[in-house]
């Protein structure tokens, strides 16, 4: 817990920590960490604690990073503490998930923290979009008459039949009717005309 050292916690920091220590006490880990934090509790020899894990005043610790319960809530409070801020200033994913990473940690947490920022609404509207700008529909010609304007489809790699393997479909865009044309997989521009 390198991070918090020496630093003063305002209120909501020390309520998400109390929840923390609230959800370790009643066992809202995962299966494997709530059996990992059980035999760091019985150990005698702390075979466990070696380099990853550690309990200490209640907040267990992986890496020297708080461990936070199964909780959607407290992952939630957790991630609107980095991320909602003003200094902060809705940052990525991967900045979000460097801050969030700095003290703490749960498993998926880089999946939750991008579901997070990817359905902010705030950032949904005003974060300018990183593509080129789509230029605007051109409308279509009106044909005058049926079969004037076609295309052309072709579903391939059929089982053989009567010596075809491909079917071309060309439809008609007025009236959406379709001749179902068996062909052969090579067939050339020519022998589709």
């Amino acid at each position: 817990m390198h991070a918090l050292e020496g630093v003063k916690l305002t209120s909501v920091e020390q309520k998400i920590l109390s929840n923390i220590c609230k959800g370790n006490q009643n066992g809202d880990q995962e299966k494997p960490i709530a059996k990992t934090a059980q035999e760091l509790q019985s150990s005698a020899n702390k075979a466990v604690h070696s380099s990853e894990w550690s309990n200490i005043d209640g907040l267990l610790q992986f890496q020297e990073k708080i461990y936070i319960p199964q909780s959607l809530d407290l992952h939630k409070q957790i991630i609107a503490l980095c991320y909602n801020t003003q200094i902060a200033g809705h940052p990525r994913h991967w900045k979000t998930l460097k801050l969030v990473f700095w003290n703490y940690w749960w498993p998926q947490m880089s999946r939750y923290i991008s579901q997070y920022v990817s359905t902010c609404d705030l950032c949904l509207w005003t974060k300018p979009w990183q593509h080129f700008p789509v230029s605007k529909l051109q409308l279509l010609s009106v044909p005058d008459a049926w079969w004037d304007i076609l295309s052309v489809d072709f579903v391939v790699e059929l089982p053989e039949s009567s010596e075809h393997n491909t079917i071309m479909m060309v439809m008609d865009a007025v009236s959406k009717r379709v001749h179902f044309i068996p062909t052969h997989m090579t067939v050339t521009v020519e022998g589709a005309a």
